[in-house]
């Protein structure tokens, strides 16, 4: 294992972000990082479509479920485990992908094979007859859609110099943002007018427009460019699907991993709970259930943008303040995220509580969206950041430990509603996420004697 671990975080073999820089000054049009602008955005937008897969196929069925339950004759929780079972396998899937392309120094290939699964397995899941097939092609259907949000992070770090990595990020986020943002109103007016099997049908379409577009258009942005002038050549890179997790070795991985997890389960707790309440509460119908989501996304989506932004801008001003620059920089651009989540995420449970109108518990996902964005935005980055080299790893191992964390809290928010009430339910998750505001606090003060003792 110490040998994997030297693999994965080795700084003797890896750039910093100073060294990153003087790497795009050299000429050579083989360097991703010196493509033109306008081709380096067009990467990003077909990457921040093809991201947007899996969060709306998780979403997507949030307005269907109990339609799905009744229709295929189950249980209500075994038909949520439509929705946990894919959060969960999309968090644990990527770590495979993640490795296989560091190791294999691809990323082109992975989502062409990925999106292949992923297109084939949406087309069964529609003319599935009962739960038990449903689920099992949900299952390949999570495997194939989970490639993007890391592998994507990778495509970032090899064409952005580290001063622009922020800005892409918000840009690509954007992209997986939209499942959270028109998932659930896709879904809710499919199943009210044409009925749940419809969405499958929707989704392979979807995924099937983006595997073209990316097979014609998406060039290889991997680079393969030699980090040191010595002539030995570097260790040649082994797949394990599990070696993304070593990186957990590292206090400035694992702390924003773990703030990252708390906010994100939190964030599917209301998800789930939405239609219930929204339908008991003011009695919506699917199609208006699917629109109170756009609340949320709307301030996730500009969260992401004005996140990615101003840790760009951070990174900037302090390089001419001191004449270099660190990833623990870019920490400071989530404070006011890490402050605004749990004050909206309080004021939304006791509007529930307290039968205010409609507008007031609408405003305030909008506000723990906003800054829920803020924090994944800035913290993500900051992890690309600082494991250049293995930025899909990093993002992978992230991606892993926060839909597990919000697979396990989707399976639980019904039953801890009903035992805790909802006025304490969101308050105690509002303390649950103050104090895991810490791990970045630590962080921020610790990482980079972390990394420079870790580097040595």
């Amino acid at each position: 294992m110490d040998i994997e671990n030297n693999q994965l975080h080795d700084g003797k073999n890896e750039p910093s972000l100073e060294n990153e820089k003087t790497e795009t000054e050299s000429t050579s049009l083989n360097d991703p990082m010196n493509w033109s602008i306008k081709k380096k955005q067009f990467i990003v937008f077909i990457i921040s479509s093809a991201g947007a897969i899996a969060p709306i196929s998780g979403t997507i069925f949030f307005p269907a479920i109990t339609k799905i339950g009744v229709d295929l004759n189950t249980s209500q929780i075994l038909a949520n485990s439509i929705i946990s079972t894919f959060i969960l396998l999309v968090g644990i899937t990527p770590l495979g992908w993640a490795s296989y392309s560091d190791t294999r120094e691809t990323r082109r290939r992975v989502y062409l094979i990925s999106l292949t699964i992923y297109v084939v397995a949406s087309i069964i899941c529609a003319i599935s007859n009962n739960i038990w097939q449903l689920l099992a092609m949900r299952t390949f259907q999570a495997f194939g859609g989970s490639a993007v949000q890391s592998i994507g992070a990778g495509t970032i770090s090899d064409i952005f110099i580290p001063t622009e990595r922020g800005r892409a990020f918000g840009w690509f986020n954007l992209g997986p943002i939209a499942g959270p943002v028109i998932g659930p109103a896709i879904g809710g007016y499919i199943t009210q007018y044409l009925g749940w099997r419809f969405i499958f049908l929707f989704l392979s379409l979807y995924g099937g427009a983006i595997l073209v577009i990316i097979y014609f258009a998406l060039p290889e942005t991997f680079r393969h460019i030699q980090l040191s002038l010595t002539t030995t050549p570097l260790p040649k890179k082994r797949f394990n699907p599990f070696l993304p997790l070593a990186l957990l070795h590292y206090p400035n991985l694992s702390l924003p991993i773990l703030y990252i997890s708390m906010i994100f389960s939190v964030m599917y707790v209301q998800s789930i709970l939405v239609p219930k309440t929204f339908s008991a509460k003011f009695n919506l119908s699917p199609s208006n259930i699917g629109l109170v989501f756009l609340s949320p996304g709307i301030g996730y989506s500009l969260g992401s943008v004005v996140s990615g932004s101003y840790s760009d801008f951070i990174l900037a001003k302090n390089r001419k303040k001191y004449g270099s620059i660190y990833p623990e920089m870019r920490i400071s651009s989530i404070w006011f995220g890490s402050v605004l989540v749990p004050v909206s995420l309080l004021a939304y449970g006791w509007f529930i509580v307290k039968n205010v109108h409609i507008s007031l518990p609408i405003l305030s996902m909008f506000f723990f969206g906003f800054g829920a964005f803020i924090v994944f935005s800035g913290s993500s980055t900051y992890l690309i950041d600082a494991f250049p080299g293995q930025s899909a790893s990093a993002i992978a191992v992230n991606n892993c430990f926060r839909f597990t964390a919000a697979s396990i809290m989707s399976l639980a928010s019904v039953p801890l509603e009903n035992v805790l009430g909802t006025g304490l339910l969101y308050t105690l998750l509002a303390i649950f996420i103050t104090l895991g505001t810490s791990c970045m606090v630590i962080v921020y003060f610790k990482g980079k004697e972390w990394t420079e003792r870790f580097q040595k």
